[in-house]
């Protein structure tokens, strides 16, 4: 597997990072609660973001929808988590019922003799 693949195949591990919902969380906190409550409040009207940083770190959208991508990814990632270890043990008692039916056989066929 090359280095592109395996990075590819971890791209949802990192969104899913606690450090990556940290930064979406704080992103969306700054750009939109923070700069509402320095609206309303006009002791903190020096305070509001200026457009030239919320045309860099992204607006609400992209902040949104980058959070709701890292939530995805989380959650894509633990079902997979859960239905592989489901298809392992599915495997496992597959392979059991296969290793009794085996011995089952012998043993009517040695009973029959």
């Amino acid at each position: 597997m090359s280095k592109i693949d395996n990075f590819l195949k971890n791209i949802p591990k990192i969104l899913a990072s606690r450090v990556s919902i940290f930064i979406y969380l704080f992103l969306f906190f700054y750009l939109v609660i923070f700069a509402f409550i320095c609206l309303l409040v006009p002791a903190l009207n020096g305070y509001v973001p200026k457009d030239g940083i919320q045309l860099i770190l992204g607006n609400y959208t992209n902040v949104l929808s980058a959070l709701g991508a890292s939530i995805a990814a989380g959650s894509g990632v633990a079902i997979h988590k859960k239905v592989k270890g489901l298809h392992d043990n599915h495997q496992q008692l597959q392979n059991s019922l296969n290793d009794l039916h085996k011995k089952l056989d012998e043993l009517t066929k040695n009973s029959k003799e």
